[in-house]
């Protein structure tokens, strides 16, 4: 992706007041010459968030989180700094210079338009629900299911009408080419045919999809009647602005509450999500499908430390449960289940005994192991033989390759003692019926590392060709903190591939990333490789502190501030001479 002019990064930060950005986000209050509020990023009852519109500048003085505007936007919407900026260039209607580059610029281009069509295409089918009379059986239908106009509009619920042709002329007349209504996958087209095209979504009940940015940029439509000839469920294909295995739905509205709670409700379907949040519990994500993906695993981490899985009572509903595991328990998050009454949903669970039933499942919520332990030995007590030595030895292969997947060693060994204790089999046993049942960890979605990252920084090819090179180079990386090497350069996110993968995986992510820089790990090596890459850490670091100290200067910060920034500088040139002095 392009670098931005540093003029516009200024522009931006002088058109961004702090107190009005802030007070977009949550209500601010005068407190003399400052405004305060609840801390946004820990829980407490008295405020201690400040905010100083003189230094254009937050602090807490509970957690001690603080910094400019961009820090702010970066911190509360969990996004990389290029990302804050665009956000608040486009909140501030300022268009951004960038470095040239056509391929680029031709990407942008075609996303941009395809976010237009979806944000057009999600109003129309909004309006049809409303307004068509031809929508007289979805409105019944959401009638049915308890879910009001106003929750219609809240999400803004569509309708696409029966019929081959209706939603293509709709989208040719408001400008769109063929083109890129097939590209948005909106329209579907015949092998072969270059002319026509019919639309893919025909006589449903419109769900749109969004990032978590609350952008459209997909849509799923559900079937209205009873027929066995039409799947239940249309979804919109691959697109190059939607990967299925890449979004979860509802983010976009949950996210502060997965912060606030700590941890998610992942639920099966859009209509069982937006039950349980217009009722109240707002901590919730469903993904596009029951499986989760690697992809969809690190997003949720980025929010939240644990996941209650809620799925329906019925047996496709405990084998998602499944699927999803492998790379929950991957990225390290605590995976609990959430047991239903049989033949309910979250959905019908809350229309029908009401929400505090729904709470109560998810408050008696067992750890994966657990519950899995526990519904076997329920399962067997209607059987003669009861729980006995073959039911053991089969629950013991299932878990034992789950067991396998978590990363955190101290976790792993802890958790299995427990199992292998609940089973009463000794460790060396469940290990043993582990290693025969390993676990495939899925499939990450289609292009998992970005096809074009350009221009490449000289700092990030060095380190990336040394990294794939050197394992004592991964192993220091790894242990750079405070800040990290992507806090350094957002560019280095794709080391994360290798650094943050399981020891398992690390070989799959090498390869890959070898494959991304193959031209320039035929380019000369240093002598030393992990005495280069120090150095160019170090470098990196000269670099951050010194757009810290112009930015302090700006902001008129303290001068004690910017003078100790000026001896962090002057130690780091120092370090960065020893790296470079030979050895005698």
């Amino acid at each position: 992706m392009p670098r931005i002019a540093e003029e516009s990064i200024q522009r931006v930060a002088e058109a961004s007041d702090i107190v009005d950005v802030i007070g977009s986000y949550f209500p601010l209050k005068k407190a003399g010459t400052n405004y305060r509020a609840l801390c946004p990023f820990h829980k407490e009852k008295s405020p201690s968030f400040n905010v100083n519109p003189s230094r254009q500048s937050f602090h807490c003085f509970g957690c001690g989180a603080g910094g400019g505007v961009f820090r702010f936007v970066m911190d509360y919407e969990h996004v990389d700094f290029p990302t804050a900026v665009r956000r608040l260039a486009q909140r501030a209607t300022i268009t951004l210079v960038e470095d040239h580059d056509p391929q680029e610029q031709s990407r942008r281009d075609q996303r941009s338009r395809l976010l237009e069509l979806h944000k057009e295409a999600a109003t129309w089918f909004h309006l049809q629900l409303l307004r068509s009379p031809e929508a007289e059986h979805a409105r019944a239908y959401l009638r049915k299911r308890s879910l009001s106009k106003e929750i219609a509009v809240e999400w803004q619920l569509g309708y696409a009408p029966a019929g081959w042709e209706v939603f293509r002329t709709w989208g040719v007349t408001k400008g769109f080419t063929r083109d890129e209504l097939l590209q948005g996958g909106l329209l579907t087209a015949k092998e072969g045919d270059e002319t026509g095209g019919y639309d893919r979504f025909r006589d449903r009940l419109m769900f749109p999809i969004r990032n978590d940015y609350g952008e459209v940029i997909a849509f799923s439509g559900r079937i209205l009647n009873d027929s066995d000839r039409e799947a239940k469920y249309v979804n919109s294909p691959e697109t190059p602005i939607f990967s299925k295995g890449r979004v979860l739905f509802g983010l976009d509205k949950s996210k502060r509450s997965l912060i606030t709670a700590g941890s998610a409700v992942v639920m099966e379907g859009q209509i069982d999500l937006i039950s349980a949040y217009e009722h109240g519990v707002k901590n919730v994500a469903a993904p596009q499908g029951t499986a989760f993906t690697m992809e969809q695993a690190r997003l949720l981490r980025r929010f939240v430390e644990q996941v209650i899985l809620c799925f329906d009572s019925d047996t496709a509903g405990q084998n998602a449960v499944e699927k999803s595991l492998p790379a929950l328990l991957t990225a390290g998050i605590d995976v609990r289940v959430a047991t239903l009454p049989d033949g309910t949903d979250p959905d019908s669970l809350i229309r029908e005994q009401g929400v505090e039933a729904f709470q109560q499942c998810l408050s008696a919520a067992k750890d994966f192991f657990d519950h899995t332990i526990d519904r076997s030995m329920f399962e067997s007590q209607k059987t003669q033989e009861g729980f006995g030595p073959r039911e053991k030895a089969s629950v013991a292969r299932r878990l034992g390759g789950y067991l396998e997947l978590l990363p955190e060693a101290a976790l792993r060994e802890a958790t299995t003692a427990h199992v292998a204790s609940r089973l009463g089999l000794s460790i060396q046993a469940l290990q043993a019926a582990g290693s025969k049942n390993p676990i495939i960890i899925p499939d990450e979605p289609t292009n998992p590392l970005p096809s074009s990252i350009s221009p490449i920084s000289e700092s990030t090819q060095l380190i990336c060709r040394l990294a794939l090179h050197s394992k004592e180079v991964r192993e220091w990386l790894a242990t750079v903190t405070s800040p990290t090497p992507v806090e350094l350069d957002p560019e280095l996110a794709i080391l994360d591939e290798i650094l943050l993968s399981p020891a398992g995986l690390q070989e799959n992510a090498i390869s890959i990333l070898q494959s991304r820089f193959k031209q320039h790990l035929q380019s000369f090596m240093p002598r030393n490789p992990l005495k280069a890459v120090q150095e160019a850490i170090l470098n990196l670091k000269l670099q951050k502190l010194q757009k810290e100290e112009a930015s302090l200067k700006i902001q008129g910060l303290p001068l004690e501030r910017i003078l100790a920034i000026s001896k962090e500088k002057l130690d780091l040139r120092a370090k960065i001479d020893e790296l470079s002095t030979p050895a005698t």
